[in-house]
C-alpha cells in the first residue's frame, strides 16, 4: 500500500510540475489555476474536501471570471484531480465531464485517490500562482545570471523539483566556472530540499555535509555572487542537529544580499595614505 500511495504521489508531483513549465512557457495557462486556487482557498476556510460549485463560481468572479465563460471542464479534465458530484450517489469525473450541467446543489473535490494529497496539491498551486506573477509569467532565458536568479527564486519557493528541471535544461547556457559552481550548489541544495519532503532524513544528512565542504573548498570563487553564504553554512549546521533528532522541518531560503557600499573611512584611509 505504501508503495501505491508513493507512486500516486510520484505521478502528482510530476503532472504539477510539466503544468508549472507549460504555465510558464505560455502565461495565458495561468487562467487553469484560478480553478485550484479557489477550491484550496475555499477548503481551507471551511475545513472541508468537498465544496459547493456554487461557491466556486462565487470566489471566481473576485478574480472577474465568469464560471459560464470559464472552460472548467477542459481545465478539470487536464488537472485529472477532481470529481464532481450531482447527489449522494453519483460522481462525474474524467470524460464524462465534458456532457456534464452541474445543478446548484452540486459540489467539487478532490479524488479520493489523491485526497491524502490535498495540502502538496494546494501548496503548489499557491506556489505556482506566485511565481508566475513574481517572474511575470516566463523562466525563458539565454543569459547565465538570469538563469540562475531564477533558480534562486524557485528554491526560495520550495520548488525543488521544479528548479532541478528548470537547471538541467538551461545548464547549456552556463559556461563560466563561477557559474557552474553556483550551479553545482544550487542543485545540491535542492536535492535536500527534496529528500526533507520525502521525510529521507538520513540521505538529507550526507546530502548536506556534502554541500558544506562544497562550501569550504570553493568559498573564494561563490563570493563572487550575492548571496550570504555565512548565513547559509550556519542554517546547514543546525538543520544536521535537527536530522539527528529526526524532526521534519524546512530547508531555509538562500538570502539575498546587497553589495555593500564602501565605509567612508576606507576613502579617508585612501585619502591619506596617498
Amino acid at each position: 500500500m505504501e508503495r501505491i500511495l508513493h507512486q500516486w504521489e510520484e505521478y502528482l508531483s510530476k503532472k504539477l510540475s510539466h503544468l508549472f513549465f507549460e504555465i510558464m512557457e505560455y502565461p495565458q495557462k495561468k487562467d487553469i489555476l484560478y480553478i485550484g486556487l479557489c477550491y484550496c482557498q475555499l477548503s481551507r476556510v471551511y475545513g472541508l474536501n468537498e465544496i459547493p460549485l456554487e461557491g466556486i463560481k462565487d470566489c471566481l468572479r473576485k478574480y472577474l471570471i465568469d464560471f459560464e465563460n470559464y472552460p472548467w471542464r477542459d481545465y478539470l479534465l487536464e488537472l485529472e484531480l477532481f470529481y464532481l458530484r450531482e447527489d449522494e450517489d453519483r460522481l462525474i469525473r474524467g470524460t464524462n465531464l465534458m456532457k456534464y450541467f452541474p445543478s446548484k446543489e452540486a459540489t467539487i473535490s478532490i479524488d479520493p485517490r489523491y485526497s491524502f494529497l490535498k495540502d502538496f496539491f494546494c501548496q503548489k498551486i499557491y506556489r505556482y500562482w506566485y511565481i508566475s506573477r513574481k517572474l511575470e509569467g516566463s523562466l525563458h532565458s539565454i543569459d547565465a545570471k538570469q538563469i540562475l536568479k531564477n533558480s534562486v527564486v524557485l528554491f526560495n519557493e520550495g520548488l525543488y523539483r521544479e528548479m532541478l528541471t528548470y537547471l538541467e535544461d538551461y545548464l547549456p547556457y552556463l559556461k563560466e566556472g563561477n557559474e557552474l559552481l553556483l550551479f553545482r550548489l544550487l542543485r545540491h541544495l535542492a536535492i535536500v530540499g527534496e529528500l526533507l519532503e520525502r521525510r529521507n532524513y538520513k540521505k538529507a544528512y550526507e546530502e548536506i555535509n556534502k554541500i558544506l565542504e562544497f562550501l569550504k573548498d570553493f568559498r573564494r570563487e561563490l563570493k563572487l555572487w550575492p548571496y550570504d553564504l555565512k548565513k547559509l553554512q550556519k542554517d546547514l549546521n543546525k538543520l544536521k542537529k535537527t536530522l539527528k533528532r529526526n524532526k521534519f522541518i524546512y530547508l531555509p531560503p538562500l538570502k539575498v544580499v546587497e553589495k555593500r557600499k564602501t565605509p567612508w573611512w576606507r576613502f579617508l584611509f585612501k585619502f591619506l595614505k596617498g
